[in-house]
């Protein structure tokens, strides 16, 4: 009797989770309803939907879209948060222990100013509040269902709109990634307690 239950055991042991998806390949984005946001930015002055404080209405108000044409702006590189929400190609693929094969990370490599962006799967701890900070941040992912949800920590500074609506370096971002069909859809939620 011990011996029937003893290999389904090892047999549910071995099995990968079933609700977990491969996103590996490449992905372009489709802009539709969201094109002015997306693509030539919104209107200065419009927050409308957004729960910013009066320090960051005040650093938006203050934004003049000019200062993007200085040489030292020209190349400056979009934070995670917004990296996104431009024209981009993505390039998905997962690195794996190469003895038991277990997901250590997904990485997701970014045609926009070249980024690659590490989301760490095998459960290790986000680092302390001194760490460095860096454009793509430090994320760590897990499964909910089929529904990937990353959380990122230790961004540089930078901004959530193109019109000046800045984020902090305490911002953090938790994303769901979903895949339906040929579908992939990334919906963020970016919390900063600074603006």
């Amino acid at each position: 009797m011990k011996i029937p239950l003893l290999a389904l055991a090892l047999t549910l042991a071995t099995t990968p989770a079933f609700a977990q998806v491969d996103f590996s390949g490449t992905w372009g984005p489709r802009l539709n309803e969201d094109q002015p946001e997306r693509i030539p930015g919104p209107e200065l002055g419009d927050y409308v939907g957004l729960p910013i404080t009066e320090g960051a209405r005040q650093f938006a108000e203050s934004w003049d879209p000019s200062r993007i044409t200085l040489p030292e702006q020209q190349c400056r590189v979009h934070v995670s948060p917004y990296i996104y929400r431009g024209p981009l190609q993505l390039r998905i693929s997962e690195r794996r222990d190469p003895v038991t094969q277990e997901l250590i990370a997904i990485v997701h490599k970014i045609s926009t100013y070249d980024q690659e962006r590490t989301i760490y799967m095998d459960g290790r701890p986000h680092p302390d509040e001194l760490a460095p900070h860096t454009w793509m941040g430090f994320s760590t992912g897990r499964w909910e269902g089929d529904r990937l949800v990353v959380r990122t920590t230790h961004i540089k500074q930078g901004w959530h709109r193109r019109n000046g609506v800045p984020m902090s370096d305490r911002a953090e971002l938790t994303e769901h990634f979903v895949l339906m069909d040929d579908v992939f859809t990334r919906i963020s939620v970016l919390h900063d307690p600074v603006y």
